[in-house]
């Protein structure tokens, strides 16, 4: 996990959000993605369980790295063979201040983890309790895991 200092490389992939995949907070449909997406309703908060399952998951489909984002905080590239734990955090003595990797969960803000190659992604709303799962394989993954994850389709 390496958290993304480069003001140049944060702003590019914040405008790549906000430019490929439509993300604005101020509409009711936050996201507008280009390809096959699938919403889903979150019905229970996740706890390590779930967030290994995600894990597994994207360590089976991720080829490289992955961007976790976090609104209005840091960013990181990571590898999901990191398995790096729930309400996992360090204090960076350099920048005088605690670092805070996002969990799979959206839990306070928009999380965003989109695989380098752009083929799949989750993006989590924080107060909707919901989440777009983007990539046939990713989606066809959490429909074998709705159960266990406690998600249901976004009607």
């Amino acid at each position: 996990m390496q958290v993304i200092l480069d003001k140049k490389k944060y702003d590019e992939l914040w405008d790549m959000v906000y430019d490929v995949y439509g993300f604005c907070t101020d509409r009711e449909d936050w996201l507008d993605l280009p390809s096959v997406n699938k919403k889903y309703r979150l019905a229970k908060l996740w706890t390590q369980t779930e967030e290994s399952l995600v894990n597994a998951v994207l360590k089976r489909l991720c080829k490289n790295e992955m961007y976790a984002l976090d609104l209005h905080h840091d960013c990181f590239v990571f590898s999901p063979d990191e398995e790096i734990p729930l309400d996992y955090w360090y204090e960076d003595r350099q920048r005088n201040c605690n670092v805070y990797f996002p969990s799979y969960y959206p839990d306070g803000d928009y999380h965003f983890f989109i695989s380098r190659d752009l083929d799949f992604a989750i993006f989590g709303h924080p107060w909707r309790k919901e989440i777009y799962v983007m990539g046939e394989e990713l989606i066809n993954e959490f429909e074998k895991l709705k159960t266990e994850l406690g998600i249901t389709d976004h009607i």
